[in-house]
């Protein structure tokens, strides 16, 4: 077992990659008295498409997501309820490039752990559950298409991304998921739910030898998959009209959002994570409360507290987008465009304000280290090495005002905006 020591934080994270290819990470906390347990998989919306065995793979949008509800419906028996009986909390989500399957827990870790890595490595796929599944997810789709805030999201990310699999919502569309079929839906299991494509991560109150016993032991009585060739398709292609898209719905205010689409390289690993942290540090240089720009868009009665904005780096993509609700959104489009225009050339006078912001992420952190749940969230296992918490702490200590004007600077110089507008009919 490998254990990588964080000296600072008097804290250690155990690694060890088991026979069948599952990494396990785990995390002890002295004083913690729940346990957490994550088992990701290396697999989201965007790999609908594939080549697997020298053969093209194109799969319905949407099928990482019905996969996730699939895996807790058995034959008889629901998931939740075996998680119920045990006293712990369960949930499952799916990202662009991730499934992740998680638990926390104040008892019964082994009892859980056993259920966590049974329900997703036992699948219990049949016609009839497929088409079933149909309707349930056909109403979570409905739900957020009448839903403002998660359209223009969406419908912004599809405009950076045009004809391609980013262009496709999490979960798909009503059409696509009609379109699923139970070998759909097999096939994308065995390509993707393989021991050597998922990570377990474990913190909190915890043993890491009597806990990788359990582990060992439930992985011993399955079978190891098949070798494949698998090559995943992520291509996506520069497109540099500016538009803004236009969409009706039923909202009290108009709403705008304003994507930012990277077209500079990322590096992995700890590199990459350093180069998402600058350019968070550098949007809230601008575009945080504290910020002069902030301060005048609201005070002008452009924005109010509805304003925000978040930033996504993933495996073959990247992208910001910026969202608020406005009396008037064509000004709001102008005006972003115009503070992020300046951001290069104003960037080496904002020296106080950078270590102002440095602080109050370092208070943050500080907020998430005294959580499971926030610990397990904040974890990444498949950027070529393990990144903790701990890691993103060193990385915004040592992080100068200057490595946030070189990667902005990379990142805003081909940067590619696209603008949205919805309101009322």
């Amino acid at each position: 077992m490998e254990i990588i020591d964080y000296p600072n934080y008097n804290e250690r994270l155990f690694v060890s990659k088991l026979s069948n290819g599952l990494t396990v990470y785990m995390q002890p906390k002295k004083g913690f008295n729940k346990t957490t347990a994550v088992l990701g998989v290396n697999y989201g919306s965007i790999d609908s498409q594939f080549i697997l065995n020298g053969q093209k793979v194109v799969q319905p949008a949407g099928i990482a997501h019905f996969l996730e509800h699939k895996m807790f419906d058995k034959k008889d028996y629901d998931v939740f309820e075996l998680f119920n009986k045990t006293g712990a909390r369960s949930n499952a989500f799916t990202s662009f490039t991730k499934t992740n399957y998680l638990f926390s827990t104040a008892e019964s870790v082994k009892e859980n752990l056993d259920i966590l890595l049974d329900f997703v490595q036992i699948p219990y796929f049949t016609t009839a559950k497929v088409e079933r599944e149909k309707g349930i997810i056909d109403q979570e789709i409905n739900m957020y298409q009448n839903d403002p805030d998660n359209q223009a999201y969406f419908e912004t990310i599809a405009s950076l991304y045009p004809d391609s699999v980013l262009a496709n919502d999490i979960a798909g569309t009503v059409q696509t998921v009609g379109s699923i079929t139970l070998a759909d839906v097999e096939l994308a299991y065995k390509t993707f739910y393989r021991p050597e494509n998922m990570t377990l991560f474990i913190t909190g109150r915890l043993d890491p030898q009597e806990t990788l016993g359990w582990i060992e032991a439930n992985q011993a009585d399955k079978p190891s998959p098949e070798p494949i060739s698998l090559q995943r398709l992520e291509n996506f292609e520069r497109q540099d009209q500016p538009t803004i898209h236009h969409r009706q719905m039923n909202v009290a205010r108009p709403k705008v959002t304003l994507g930012l689409r990277g077209t500079d390289p990322v590096p992995t690993g700890r590199a990459g994570l350093k180069y998402e942290i600058a350019l968070s540090v550098m949007f809230d240089l601008f575009l945080s409360e504290n910020s002069v720009e902030y301060d005048k868009l609201y005070h002008d009665e452009i924005i109010d507290d509805s304003f925000s904005w978040e930033f996504e780096n993933e495996r073959g993509f990247h992208f910001a987008v910026i969202s608020c609700d406005t009396s008037e959104p064509t000004i709001l489009i102008d005006r972003l465009k115009a503070i992020i225009k300046k951001i290069p050339e104003a960037l080496p006078s904002r020296t106080a304000e950078f270590q102002l912001q440095k602080n109050e992420l370092f208070g943050n952190y500080v907020e998430m280290k005294d959580s499971e749940e926030a610990i397990s969230g904040q974890f990444d296992g498949f950027i070529g090495e393990p990144v903790t918490i701990y890691d993103e702490v060193e990385i915004l200590k040592s992080l100068t005002l200057a490595d946030v004007q070189a990667i902005s600077s990379d990142f805003l110089k081909q940067v590619v905006m696209q603008a949205g507008i919805i309101q009322d009919h």
